[in-house]
């Protein structure tokens, strides 16, 4: 009888230990899998302190445009970040407390933007301890620009019956908001502008304003004298680095 042999092919041969290998070594790193239980994680729950303000805004604007403010109840602070172009003298507030808690002074009570000495508001809790926070009124307004009228060589001059036109950048185009003043060397304020008309052009920043407001009104500066003009733009102000002549 005549035997016949068959030879295997080597790809075959290979692939058959690669697939045994493969099962062998999924066996081990199943073996080597162990489960490990994990240390218990402790919630800690601290009470919240019954003396700080949950909230804080402004609501000029209305109340679906308030402005919400910073509240830090650990650095006991409130800040208003404020846009100068709303042009607020006094701030109307809605504040939020926890239960039982009041304030000192009252949500309702107006706030000057522009006050002389620090704005503070006392909280008092359910139990009679109390917290002080202090207020933080931020204006957020670009640099103020204001054009120069003379140069180092040439002094402009302008007579007290002729309207002074302003022109630059950043300020806002208010009479409301926005005054000038005549100065000396020193800075102090020898004579404040008056509205001219509707002189204004809120596009261009440019502002228009006189020395007088009728041909009786005696002016009190000196002509042939250097002055300087100063610009107060609600909460910035710039005076001109170089002078202007008065003349009558």
């Amino acid at each position: 009888m005549n035997t016949r042999i068959i030879k295997l092919k080597t790809p075959l041969l290979f692939t058959a230990f690669a697939l045994i290998g493969l099962l062998t070594s999924c066996d081990n790193e199943e073996d080597r899998w162990t489960d490990v239980k994990e240390d218990p994680v402790t919630e800690i729950v601290t009470n919240l302190d019954a003396r700080r303000i949950i909230s804080f805004k402004v609501t000029n604007p209305g109340e679906n445009q308030a402005i919400y403010s910073a509240v830090n109840n650990l650095e006991k602070t409130i800040t208003v970040y404020l846009p100068s172009y709303y042009e607020y003298q006094y701030l109307e507030t809605a504040i939020t407390l926890p239960e039982k808690t009041t304030i000192s002074p009252a949500a309702t009570e107006l706030i000057p933007v522009f006050s002389k000495t620090p704005i503070t508001y006392t909280t008092k809790a359910a139990d009679g301890t109390t917290s002080v926070y202090t207020l933080k009124i931020v204006i957020q307004q670009p640099k103020l620009i204001l054009n120069e009228l003379s140069t180092e060589a040439s002094t402009y001059s302008v007579a007290v019956t002729s309207p002074l036109i302003l022109k630059g950048e950043n300020f806002v185009p208010s009479y409301e908001v926005t005054k000038v003043f005549i100065v000396d060397a020193q800075g102090n304020k020898k004579w404040q502008m008056k509205q001219w008309n509707e002189g204004l052009d809120i596009q261009s920043f440019t502002i228009t304003y006189g020395f007088i407001e009728s041909l009786s009104t005696n002016v009190t500066l000196e002509p042939n004298t250097d002055y300087w003009v100063l610009m107060e733009s609600y909460n910035l102000s710039v005076t001109m680095k170089y002078p202007i002549r008065i003349t009558k």
